[in-house]
This record gives C-alpha cells, structure tokens and sequence, in this order.
C-alpha cells in the first residue's frame, strides 16, 4: 500500500466515524455554544462592555472546545486495540498520525470555525471582526490538534489522563492565543490583522513540522 493510499484510507476512517457519531462533533460545539451564551448574562448586556470581552471570550470558548475533543485522537482506538495497526504499519506513523489529526481538524474544526460569527453576534461585534476572528479559530484549531497530539499521545494508556491532557496543551495554546484574539482585536481598533495571522499561521507551521514525528515517538513509547 502507497504511502498516500494509506494517508486517505486514515482520513476517511475518521470521516466516517464522525459521520456515524454525531456527538464526537456535536459535543464540542455544544460546549462552544454554552460557554459563549452564558458569559453576557454574568457581565451584563452593555454593548461597549460585550465588545471589550468578547473576542478573548469567544476564542478561549473555542480553544477549549477543541481540548475537549483531544482525547477522541488515541483513546478509543487504544482501547479496542486498532492502534497496534498502525504501529505495526510499513508506513511511517508520522504521516498516519498527521492524516488523522487532519481528518479530525477539519471534522470537529470546522463546525466551529461556522459558528464563530454567529456567537460574536452575541458580544455585539462587527462583522468584520468575527470574520477575523473565524480565520483565527481556523488557524488555531489545527494548530492546538497538533501540539495536542503529542501530550494525547504520551497520556493514551494513562488512568486521568484527561485532566493532564489539558495542563500539558494550555500552556502551548497560548501562542495561537494571544496571536489569533490580537488580530480580532486589531480590526476592533481599526487597524490591521495581518501581523498576527502572520505570526499565527507560521506557529501552525513549526507546529506542523514537527509535531506529527513527536506525537509518533510518544505514542511509540507510550504503547512499548
């Protein structure tokens, strides 16, 4: 089997996966829509104050949708046994294992990154500023899938390994962050986003280096 071949054949496991089960990408979206619904009752309806906040609120509640479906990379297949498949596979497991944080990114990812507009609407935004800040989730939800991918990797047989999923990838979220929210923010002001997509999307880059060898070495030595 080709290297590509067996790239697609991953991808479009997952694809069908999600397919089948509605909630691995309904859950997190549900999560993204709560949080962004509650926080105006709890600060009040006051135009100028929802701007203010809004942007790191709707790209925080994104960033944290996207760490609760982190564990749907390893776990379960981890658990039914399919992952010896794929370290015992003649391909690289780099490469697998970046098909499927590709098929996932874009699977639960892009619901996401549909409603962003939407829930900025609840913190009175512009709309040019919630087109900025859907390019931001854009590039921050592959990007956390990546640097995700190594700590899903290192805590896959680990009993709680939810909660130390999450404080090993919150700190390497903040980079997509600051950089996504602060081109939002630029456009809130008046100025130009470029510079942070810039720096946003050259992150997804290093992270997309290097990040698939890494999760590979530490699911190797997770599963040894």
């Amino acid at each position: 089997m080709s290297l590509r071949v067996a790239a697609t054949a991953v991808i479009r496991r997952e694809f069908q996966l999600l397919a089948r089960r509605a909630s691995d990408w309904a859950n997190p979206l549900a999560f993204y829509l709560i949080v962004c619904a509650l926080f105006p009752f709890g600060i009040g309806s006051e135009s100028e104050r929802l701007r203010l906040v809004g942007v790191g609120v709707v790209f925080v509640a994104a960033l944290l949708a996207v760490l609760v479906s982190l564990p749907r990379l390893f776990d379960e297949d981890c658990r039914d046994g399919s992952i010896e498949h794929l370290l015992v596979a003649s391909e690289p497991l780099s490469v697998l294992v970046l098909a499927r944080i590709t098929a996932l990114a874009a699977g639960l990812g892009l619901p996401l990154v549909a409603a962003t507009p939407v829930f900025a609407l609840f913190y009175a935004l512009p709309m040019d500023v919630a087109l900025v800040l859907a390019a931001g989730v854009l590039l921050a939800v592959p990007t956390l899938f990546l640097v995700g991918s190594i700590s899903a990797a290192l805590v896959v047989s680990a009993r709680g390994g939810t909660l130390l999923l999450a404080v090993l990838v919150l700190p390497l979220a903040i980079p997509t962050l600051i950089f996504g929210a602060g081109a939002a923010l630029r456009v809130l002001h008046g100025e130009s986003p470029t510079a942070e997509l810039s720096l946003q999307a050259a992150y997804l880059l290093f992270a997309l280096a290097l990040c698939p060898a890494a999760a590979a070495a530490a699911l190797r030595i997770s599963l040894d």
